[in-house]
């Protein structure tokens, strides 16, 4: 195993996955790859017509990259250095395309996230995942 992708929301079961992906790649000597993806909803509410949308996006890029920044240091304080990659669009299914198309050889992800809302009314991205990744998928309790 070299190549292992850590999908990674900044909730703390997707940390406490990414302590198993650090342990993992570090006695594997694999690579550790963290990715963000960032939702893209097919529409908006009509109140973020305009330039509410454009605040909202950059505003979650803010928020991605600071989180990804945290999620490699505390990485690094675990004794691995990660890349890091952000993706748009659907969580599971970014992830999965990704996983294939880069050849990863494991992909980890938390079982629960940040969006208790989303994952009632849109199903769980780690439940997805292991469904349609064609790639081997670990879900950390």
């Amino acid at each position: 195993m070299k190549k292992i992708l850590m999908a990674m929301d900044g909730s703390d079961p997707a940390f406490k996955a990414m302590g198993v992906a650090a342990d993992l790649a570090r006695s594997l000597k694999a690579k550790l790859t963290l990715a963000y993806v960032r939702y893209i909803p097919l529409a908006y509410p009509a109140e973020f017509a305009g330039t509410g949308v454009d605040a909202c996006e950059e505003e979650e890029r803010r928020w991605a990259t600071k989180m990804l920044k945290d999620a490699e240091r505390r990485a690094s304080e675990l004794g691995v250095t990660v890349d890091t990659i952000a993706l748009s669009g659907s969580p599971a299914e970014s992830i999965a395309d990704y996983a294939a198309s880069q050849e990863y050889d494991l992909v980890i992800v938390g079982s629960r996230g940040r969006g208790a809302v989303a994952r009632v009314l849109l199903g769980s991205v780690a439940d997805r995942l292991v469904h349609i990744c064609k790639r081997p998928v670990l879900v950390v309790r």
